[in-house]
C-alpha cells in the first residue's frame, strides 16, 4: 500500500492484506470525528486511518499498533455522542464500515451472524422477510452499526420488553490487542462452559478488543396487530407516576416513551403534527405488541387513575407506524433549535417522578432550549439541550445543569450512562459512581486484555 508523504516512516511498515491506509488529509479528518461531537482539531489528528476490508486487516493493524505502542480506536458508523470512537492523537483509526456483510441467517436456530459494520436497520429489514426481527432498537437504528451497538450496549424504544443489545448477543468474533482472533460464546442460547466473556465485551467500548463479527439472536414477529396509544398529562412528574403504575400492571408493554412540553413542540414543528393539542404538558407513547383480551380497557383505566388528561388507543398498524416514526425523529426535531447536546441517564422506576421534577425546574440565562424525553418504561430519560449556534462554546449554565443532573442521578441510585456509553465525555463521572474498588478491578480486567493500553485509552475505564 502506498501512503502519503505526510505519513510517518513507521506507518509504511504496516502491510494490509486487503484494505488500505488513507493518505488524504481531508479524508483522515472526516473519519477522525464522531458525527454528533465536535470535529477533531488538526493538531490532534491520528497518524492514519485504516480502512479494513477483512478481519485480517484488523489483525494486522492492531498488531502493528501494539508493537509500536500506538493508540488504536475502532470506528463503525461514527454515531457516538460521548466521543467514544473519535481519533486519538498520533494513533490509528480502524474504519470497519466495509465489514458490512450479513454472513448467515439461520431461521431454524433463530440466529444471524453479521460483520460489525452491518447497519442495525439493514439486518432488521432482512430478517423481517423471514418473519423474524432484530430487537435492539436505538434511536440511531437507521444509521448505527451492529458492532457499535454491541460496543456501547445500545438500548432504545423496545428495550423495555426485549432488553438492551446484550440480551441479543450470543457470540462474538474479537481481535485482541496483540492481533489474535478469538471466538467468544457460540450459537446456543445457553452456555455455561466459559466465563461469560461475551457479556464482558458488550458495552466495553473498544477498550478490551475490537469486535469484527457477532452471532445475534432473532425473535419471531409477534402474532396479531400491536396496540399503540398516546396519553397526555399535566406534567412529566404525573406522567412518570403513570409509567410506574403500568410497569406494575402485568401488561408488559413493549414501549413507553415520554416527551415533555418542549419536546412535543419540537416534534409538532418538524412533523406538522398536533401532539400538543389541548395544551398537553407531557406525552406518553406506549405500545403492547401482544395485547390479550381486556388489555386496552385495563390500560385506559390505569392511565386515567394516574391522572391522564386524554388517552387514545388504536390497533391501526399504519397509524402506529406514524406515531413511532414521530418518536424516532426526536433528535432531529430538537436539533432544529441549535447545537444539540444529548444526555443519557437512568434511575430506579420509583425515582422517575423525582428526576422529572428536578430536570424540569432547571433554569437558564443563556439562549438554550431544554428538552426531556426518553424510554421512561425502564427509567431512562434523555435531558437534552439545544444551544444557540451563536455560542462557540457550551455556555457555563448548561455545563452546570448537566453536572447537577449527573450528581443528582447518582445521589438517588441512578447511572450517568444508560445506553450511550462513557467515551471520554463522561469519564470523570465513573469513579464517583462506581467507587475506587470497582474502578481498580476494571483497570485490572483492562490490563489483562490490553497490557500496553493501546485500545481506546482514556475511555470507559
Amino acid at each position: 500500500m502506498k501512503v502519503g508523504d505526510k505519513m510517518s516512516v513507521n506507518i509504511n511498515e504496516l502491510s494490509l492484506p486487503d484494505g488500505q491506509i488513507v493518505s488524504d488529509n481531508e479524508e483522515i479528518k472526516k473519519l477522525s470525528s464522531d458525527k454528533f461531537t465536535e470535529a477533531i482539531e488538526e493538531d490532534n489528528q491520528p497518524l492514519a486511518v485504516i480502512q479494513a476490508k477483512s478481519v485480517a486487516d484488523v489483525q494486522a493493524a492492531v498488531k502493528f499498533a501494539n508493537d509500536n505502542r500506538i493508540p488504536v480506536t475502532a470506528r463503525g458508523a461514527g454515531t457516538s455522542i460521548v466521543n467514544g470512537s473519535a481519533a486519538e492523537k498520533g494513533g490509528l483509526i480502524i474504519d470497519l464500515t466495509q465489514l458490512n456483510k450479513i454472513l448467515e441467517i439461520n431461521i431454524p436456530n433463530q440466529y444471524a451472524i453479521v460483520q460489525a459494520g452491518v447497519l442495525n436497520s439493514d439486518l432488521d429489514e432482512e430478517v423481517r422477510k423471514h418473519g423474524y426481527f432484530f430487537s435492539p432498537d436505538p434511536g440511531s437504528k437507521r444509521i448505527s452499526s451492529v458492532g457499535g451497538n454491541i460496543a456501547t450496549n445500545a438500548g432504545g424504544m423496545s428495550s423495555l420488553k426485549y432488553g438492551t443489545t446484550k440480551q441479543s448477543v450470543v457470540g462474538l468474533q474479537v481481535v485482541l490487542a496483540d492481533g489474535k482472533l478469538v471466538e467468544l460464546g457460540g450459537k446456543t442460547f445457553k452456555n455455561n462452559a466459559p466465563y461469560d466473556l461475551t457479556d464482558l465485551f458488550v458495552g466495553s467500548e473498544g477498550t478490551l478488543g475490537i469486535i469484527t463479527a457477532a452471532t445475534v439472536k432473532l425473535l419471531p414477529i409477534p402474532f396479531g396487530n400491536p396496540v399503540t396509544g398516546l396519553a397526555t398529562f399535566d406534567n412529566m412528574k404525573q406522567l412518570s407516576i403513570g409509567v410506574q403504575n403500568i410497569s406494575g400492571s402485568g401488561l408488559y408493554p413493549s414501549m413507553m416513551e415520554a416527551l415533555n412540553k418542549t419536546s412535543i413542540e419540537a416534534l409538532d414543528n418538524l412533523e406538522k403534527s398536533d401532539l400538543g393539542k389541548g395544551g398537553a404538558e407531557s406525552l406518553l407513547i406506549f405500545q403492547l405488541d401482544v395485547a390479550p383480551a381486556g388489555a386496552v380497557d385495563a390500560l385506559k383505566k390505569i392511565l386515567t387513575k394516574s391522572g391522564a388528561l386524554q388517552v387514545n388507543v388504536t390497533d391501526d398498524p399504519d397509524y402506529a407506524k406514524k406515531i413511532i416514526k414521530i418518536r424516532q425523529d426526536y433528535y432531529q426535531a430538537e436539533a432544529a433549535y441549535g447545537r444539540l447536546i444529548v444526555e443519557d441517564v437512568a434511575v430506579p422506576l420509583s425515582k422517575l417522578p423525582d428526576l422529572a421534577d428536578f430536570v424540569e425546574k432547571l433554569q437558564f440565562t443563556s439562549k438554550v432550549t431544554a428538552f426531556l424525553g426518553g424510554h421512561a418504561g425502564d427509567g431512562n430519560f434523555h435531558p437534552n439541550f439545544a444551544v444557540s449556534k451563536e455560542y462557540s462554546e457550551t455556555p457555563a449554565d448548561v455545563n452546570d445543569a448537566i453536572n447537577r443532573i449527573f450528581k443528582y442521578v447518582q445521589s438517588i441510585g441512578g447511572t450517568i450512562s444508560a445506553e450511550h456509553g462513557i467515551g471520554d465525555l463522561k469519564y470523570k463521572w465513573v469513579l464517583p459512581q462506581l467507587g475506587e474498588d470497582v474502578v481498580e478491578l476494571q483497570r485490572k480486567v483492562k490490563a489483562a486484555f490490553d497490557p500496553n493500553n493501546i485500545l481506546n485509552p482514556g475511555r470507559k475505564v
